[in-house]
């Protein structure tokens, strides 16, 4: 490597630190910037100045004073006016959609109903959506990116799996980026919760995260070391495609192979409470009220569905050994109480690690989309980045 060449990689490296080091501790002042990263004041000046020019952070006023006086520190946030990030999770009933300021504030959220429509419909709503935040959100730079959160298996920005939506010949990100010449980036659900609990959720400071996420089919999003870990192809995580070991299978006997999340997903329970009442219809939240008016056979089915999660996790963490555990469910937020049960069912079976529901669990997928999408935009996929909303 030429010298010139060394001295290159070291600034681009000094940008990154600082950008990451303001994104997760503004306002911050040059002086604490300089102290923290061990760079000497005059570099730090400089490289804020690059920033400055590119219009990625704003000064907002002045700091307190040391203990001996002088003057009072300029501060430096993230000018969250510099552009926005579109993403949306493409679920089987409905389409989310968040747009996010530059400094990763939410912008807008949408629920749209699409239960029923082609992904082609689907695309067009997309299509309207990105039309609609050009024409709201007043921004330096406009679109920046758009991520696509995808209930299926996602490698190398395609779509190997998508069993819940059928895609047809749809490639996203190329027919995205044509389209709208921004960076564009796909990702599985659950991996995009576990960067959510990595980077906006209650566990920034943690190294190894496993999320648990429980909606049509159950998926796990992987932290280890601090990096999202996708597995070969993609295919890690995926929890809920694991067959279920039966008697039938040491006799000989003729066995229906059965995965996991036909009994223990979301849909599997609401199924299972619909097969028993009778009904030809049934949604979320007419299980919870259900279960609220003491149902018993609602009860009894979504108290198997808790023992069932837990031994989930105690599979899942023997093998992974993650530090901590975060459920993704929209049924448990629904029901907390679920989660008390879950945690008691986990005691019983001598799980350590700590288990905490996911909060927000509709935001929690599109920051973990934003965040994503601001590591790719920015070039700091490797660097420490902790947002608020």
């Amino acid at each position: 490597m030429t010298p010139i060449r060394g001295r290159e990689l070291l600034h681009e490296n000094n940008t990154k630190r600082l950008l990451s080091m303001i994104y997760s501790q503004q306002p911050i002042s040059r002086v604490a910037m300089a102290r923290a990263l061990h760079l000497n004041k005059s570099t730090v000046s400089a490289l804020y100045n690059e920033l400055d020019e590119q219009g990625f952070v704003q000064m907002v006023g002045a700091g307190d004073s040391t203990n001996v006086g002088g003057r009072k520190p300029v501060l430096i946030t993230i000018n969250g006016r510099h552009g926005y990030l579109l993403s949306f999770d493409i679920g089987f009933n409905h389409l989310h959609i968040m747009a996010n300021y530059f400094d990763g504030r939410v912008a807008f959220f949408h629920r749209i109903p699409t239960r029923g429509e082609t992904i082609q419909q689907i695309i067009s709503r997309i299509d309207t959506a990105i039309h609609e935040a050009a024409d709201t959100l007043q921004t330096d730079q406009g679109l920046l990116g758009l991520c696509f959160s995808i209930h299926g298996i996602v490698d190398q920005e395609t779509i190997i799996n998508s069993p819940f939506i059928d895609m047809g010949d749809v490639d996203l990100v190329h027919d995205f980026t044509e389209k709208y010449q921004v960076p564009v980036v796909l990702e599985n659900e659950a991996n995009l919760a576990a960067i959510y609990e990595r980077d906006f959720g209650q566990h920034t400071d943690t190294q190894n995260i496993l999320v648990v996420s429980i909606h049509k089919g159950i998926g796990a999003g992987i932290i280890l070391d601090n990096r999202l870990y996708r597995g070969t192809g993609g295919m890690a995580g995926e929890i809920g495609r694991s067959l279920l070991f039966t008697a039938n299978d040491l006799t000989g006997q003729a066995v229906v192979e059965k995965k996991v999340e036909d009994y223990c997903s979301e849909d599997a329970i609401i199924d299972q409470i619909k097969a028993l009442k009778h009904l030809d219809t049934l949604g979320r939240d007419e299980v919870v009220a259900l279960y609220q008016a003491h149902d018993p056979a609602t009860v009894a089915t979504i108290h198997a569905f808790t023992q069932a999660i837990a031994k989930i996790i105690f599979n899942v963490a023997t093998t992974l050994a993650p530090q901590t555990v975060c459920l993704n469910s929209p049924l448990i937020e629904a029901i907390p109480e679920l989660l008390t049960k879950i945690q008691t069912a986990a005691q019983r079976l001598q799980i350590k690690q700590p288990i905490s529901l996911t909060e927000n669990t509709h935001y929690a997928t599109l920051l973990g989309a934003c965040s994503l999408l601001l590591r790719h935009v920015l070039d700091i996929a490797d660097y420490q980045l902790t947002l608020r909303h």
